[in-house]
C-alpha cells in the first residue's frame, strides 16, 4: 500500500505518542544513526488501489514479399524511344526557327546630311518585315517606315569608322519587336558648319574628315588635311550678313568635292549648306553721321523676338521688333558703332554705323566742301557711277515726311543744277520738323537712284549732317 499525504489535516495525536510507520527498507539496509531525531507524522495516509496491466505479446515475423513481376506489351514505345523522338522534334523546331529567324530581310543603314548640316541615317528595310507604320527609336528620337525606307535624325554626328548603332524596332499590332544592331561604316565626313557665320567674319566652313594620308578638294581647289584626316575650307559671307535688309535673305551654298583614299579612285560628292539671315534696318543715324553733341540716338526695326546689340549692348526691342537706345559720345572723334540683329532661327545681321563728333558742324561744314562734291547734273549723267560719292544738296524743301527716327525731304536742289526743277531726295537720319518753303543745306553721300511716283528717276543721298538756311 502506497500513502499520500492529505494537506490541510492536523495531526490528532502528540508526535511522540505517533506510532512509527512500518519498515519497507530491506535487512541489508544501513540503520539510520540513534542520534538522529525521530522524524514526526503531518499527515494521514490513505490506501488507493491500482490495477494490474500485462506486458503486450512478443513481434511476430512476417514473410517477405514476392518480387515484382514485370509486364511487357507487345508493339509499345521505349522510354528512351521516346526522349530521343521528343529531342529530335525540338532540334527540328530549333533549326527551324534559326532558320527562319536568320532568314528575315535585314535594316540597312546609309548616312546622310541634311541642309543645316545635321547627321541622318537613311534606313532601307524589306517592306514584309517593316511595314508601314513600323517606328525605329534610337537615342529618344523615332521615326516610322512608309514604303521600307525611312529617315532617322542622329543626335550626335557619325565619327569616322565603324560606327555601332542600337535600333528599336516596334512593328505595328503583334507583329515581332527587336533590337536591331547595325554597324554604319564611315570612310569620310565632309559637312558644313553654319556656326561660323555668328563670327565677326561670317563664313560657311566646309569641314572634312578622313582617313589619315586621303587627299581632298573643295570646289575643285586642295584642302590641308592634318595628320588625323581633318581640314576645313571657309567660304565667306560677309557680303551677304552686312547692311540694311527689311526681308530676311537666304544664304545657300552648293559646293563639290572629291577624296581619295587608300590609292583607290577619289569619290566625288557634293555638301549642301542654306540658311536664312535676319531683317535689320538702322533709321538713325545714317550710316555715316556727324554731330556735334555728346550723345547720339541710335534706332531701327528688327524682326519680331530678335535680340539686338548696340556696339557690343543689348537693348530692349519692341513686340513689333522696333528698338532705339542713346550711345553717349564722350569725346570727339570717330566711334564705329556696330549693330546686330538676329533670332534663334535667323543669323544675325550687321549693319555698321560710322559717327564723328565735332566741335562746330560749320568747321565740319568747310572741311567737306575741301572733298570736292559733285554737282547736281553731274550725279543725274550716271547715279550708279557716282554712289559713295559727296554731294551737297542746297535748295527748297518740296516736301518732307517722317519715318520712325528718320526724315526724308524732297528738295529742288539749286547747286549744279542748269535747269530747274532739280529734284533730290534726301534721307535725313533723324527726327527734324520740316515745311514746304524751307531751305535746307545737306551735306551728303549719293546712296542710289530712286523712281518717283511719277516714274521719274532722281538721286538719292544720305545725309552726314544737315544746316537750316531759312525759308
Amino acid at each position: 500500500m502506497v500513502g499520500v499525504a492529505m494537506p490541510g489535516i492536523a495531526p490528532t495525536q502528540p508526535a511522540s505518542e505517533a506510532a512509527p510507520p512500518p519498515s519497507t527498507a530491506s535487512p541489508s539496509a544501513p540503520v539510520p544513526s540513534t542520534s538522529e531525531p525521530p522524524r514526526r507524522a503531518h499527515a494521514l495516509t490513505i490506501p488507493l488501489p491500482i490495477r494490474y496491466v500485462p506486458p503486450p505479446e512478443p513481434l511476430r515475423e512476417l514473410p517477405a514479399p514476392a518480387p515484382p513481376q514485370i509486364v511487357r506489351r507487345k508493339g509499345g514505345f521505349s522510354l528512351a524511344g521516346v526522349a530521343l523522338l521528343t529531342g529530335a522534334i525540338l532540334l527540328a523546331g530549333g533549326l527551324a526557327l534559326a532558320v527562319f529567324w536568320r532568314g528575315a530581310p535585314p535594316i540597312g543603314g546609309q548616312p546622310r546630311s541634311t541642309s543645316d548640316g545635321k547627321d541622318l541615317l537613311h534606313l532601307v528595310c524589306d517592306p514584309k518585315s517593316c511595314k508601314d507604320g513600323t517606328l525605329v527609336a534610337l537615342g529618344g528620337v523615332k521615326t516610322s517606315f512608309l514604303a521600307g525606307e525611312a529617315d532617322l535624325l542622329l543626335l550626335a554626328p557619325l565619327r569616322v569608322g565603324d560606327n555601332t548603332l542600337d535600333l528599336m524596332v516596334d512593328r505595328p499590332g503583334i507583329g515581332r519587336d527587336e533590337m536591331v544592331r547595325l554597324v554604319v561604316p564611315v570612310a569620310y565626313r565632309v559637312s558644313a558648319d553654319l556656326t561660323t557665320m555668328t563670327a565677326p567674319h561670317p563664313a560657311i566652313t566646309i569641314r572634312v574628315q578622313a582617313r589619315p594620308g586621303a587627299e581632298a578638294t573643295v570646289d575643285g581647289k586642295p584642302v590641308a588635311l592634318d595628320a588625323s584626316g581633318a581640314g576645313l575650307w571657309a567660304i565667306d559671307e560677309t557680303a551677304a550678313t552686312e547692311g540694311a535688309a527689311d526681308e530676311s535673305r537666304v544664304v545657300s551654298v552648293e559646293v563639290p568635292y572629291t577624296i581619295a583614299s587608300g590609292g583607290r579612285a577619289a569619290e566625288k560628292g557634293t555638301v549642301s549648306a542654306r540658311a536664312a539671315v535676319a531683317p535689320l534696318r538702322v533709321d538713325a543715324p545714317c550710316a555715316h553721321a556727324i554731330v556735334d553733341d555728346d550723345k547720339v540716338l541710335v534706332a531701327g526695326r528688327a524682326a519680331k523676338g530678335a535680340t539686338v546689340t548696340v556696339a557690343g549692348v543689348a537693348v530692349n526691342v519692341g513686340p513689333d521688333g522696333a528698338f532705339e537706345t542713346v550711345v553717349p559720345l564722350p569725346t570727339e572723334g570717330d566711334v564705329n558703332l556696330d549693330v546686330r540683329a538676329g533670332t534663334s532661327v535667323l543669323l544675325p545681321r550687321r549693319v555698321r554705323v560710322a559717327v564723328s563728333r565735332v566741335a562746330s558742324l560749320a568747321d565740319a561744314a568747310r572741311a567737306f566742301e575741301q572733298r570736292k562734291p559733285v554737282g547736281y547734273d553731274a550725279v543725274m549723267r550716271d547715279v550708279a557711277g557716282q554712289t559713295g560719292q559727296p554731294m551737297v544738296v542746297d535748295g527748297e524743301v518740296l516736301e518732307s515726311r517722317g519715318s520712325g527716327h528718320r526724315t526724308l525731304a524732297l528738295v529742288d536742289d539749286k547747286r549744279g543744277c542748269a535747269s530747274s526743277p532739280c529734284l533730290t531726295r534726301v534721307v535725313v537720319g533723324r527726327d527734324i520738323a520740316l515745311a514746304h518753303g524751307d531751305r535746307l543745306r545737306a551735306y551728303a553721300l549719293v546712296a542710289r537712284a530712286f523712281a518717283t511716283p511719277s516714274r521719274q528717276t532722281i538721286p538719292e543721298v544720305e545725309s552726314l549732317f544737315v544746316v537750316r538756311t531759312g525759308r
